[in-house]
């Protein structure tokens, strides 16, 4: 994005209108009052409740279509997961790959993979959502808004509560055609949010930048405010990472996780330090879990490198039914590095 777009987006976000241009009229987008979202929710419920034994489906429904046709099942979903949890570990290492460019490469092969193949599990899951009652009624709560805000060359408004059931569409078709087509993207708020003349802006007046409450923001400034606090925090951390990594979304998402993920892994330590009868420096701690729930509580206490160990151990044991602790796979790895490191010492004093 280049000075003269940024420069553009940024004033028309700070003052909260549109300019839209519909059979050589030029229309005015303003940003919707706190009274008309409030209305516009009525226009929702009223609509779902209008249409609820229409032959539109329930989003509940989609997913059972979906299932029955093999389109959509839990094994597509729990692999979903699997797809995000990995492209945040790739993201992970991108950041730990920052003096590494070579590294860096071949990691952003496989964010770019991993983004497409969640991409496209995510068409499929939501292909049957034109269907159902909850997309028709936030579409038309979309339209009404819309058609609420728009004013002409003389300020006047384009639609009213009144007419909008009747009135002829023409206009709101065109208006919605050409916001479809100019939605900034996340990564262009982003983009804004850490560049000036937004950062610069806020710098100096904060919230104060838009001439109204933050319940009256319009949705484009309260994305970009909230990406650009993310950026503030990021910039007052204790670990701020370098100028380079606010510039590349991927590696910064990366810095992201990788602070909470710490954060997560020092409070977990925390808890366990906090049980009763923790011997110090103890390597593994047994804690009697009375049900499911509370088992699972402790089991997420572990590291990702402890579950990776428990799995192991218990693959094993179901495979023979029972395992001595000394052929258990972590040990046999523990027991082969003490006896390297004694070769070492060996070899080092001759």
């Amino acid at each position: 994005m280049d000075d003269d777009r940024r420069h553009f987006l940024a004033y028309e976000i700070i003052s909260g209108l549109k300019f839209i241009t519909i059979q050589g009229v030029r229309y005015t987008l303003v940003a919707p009052s706190a009274r008309l979202r409030l209305l516009a929710e009525h226009i929702y419920q009223e609509t779902t409740d209008a249409l609820r034994f229409d032959n539109l489906i329930t989003q509940e429904k989609a997913l059972l279509i979906l299932r029955s046709l093999n389109i959509w099942n839990p094994e597509n979903e729990e692999s979903l997961k699997k797809l995000e949890k990995h492209l945040e570990d790739k993201k992970v290492e991108l950041y730990k790959a920052l003096y590494d460019s070579d590294r860096q490469g071949r990691i952003r092969q496989t964010i770019t993979y991993a983004k497409k193949a969640i991409h496209n599990a995510l068409s499929k899951k939501h292909s049957l959502d034109y269907m159902t009652l909850n997309y028709h009624a936030s579409l038309t709560k979309k339209k009404f808004i819309i058609a609420m805000c728009l004013r002409d060359e003389k300020d006047q408004r384009a639609y009213n509560e009144q007419t909008f059931w009747s009135a002829d569409s023409t206009i709101l078709e065109e208006a919605m055609d050409y916001l479809d087509s100019t939605i900034l993207p996340i990564e262009g708020f982003r983009e804004l949010a850490r560049n000036n003349p937004w950062r610069t802006m806020w710098s100096l007046g904060k919230e104060s930048c838009f001439s109204s409450s933050p319940s009256a923001w319009s949705d484009d400034q309260q994305t970009l405010v909230t990406f650009t606090k993310m950026y503030d925090n990021a910039y007052q951390s204790l670990e701020c990472p370098p100028e380079s990594v606010f510039e590349d979304d991927d590696m910064f998402d990366g810095w992201m996780l990788d602070q909470r993920r710490t954060r997560e892994k020092d409070q977990k330590q925390k808890q366990v330090d906090t049980m009763k009868n923790v011997p110090e420096g103890a390597q593994e701690v047994f804690v009697f879990a009375p049900n499911r729930e509370d088992a699972n509580k402790v089991y997420d206490l572990n590291d990702p490198d402890s579950r990776r160990k428990i799995q192991q151990r218990q693959k094993m044991i179901e495979a023979r039914g029972s395992v001595d602790a000394k052929d258990l796979p972590d040990t046999q790895m523990e027991l082969r590095k003490q006896q390297m490191d004694e070769y070492k010492s060996k070899m080092q004093r001759g």
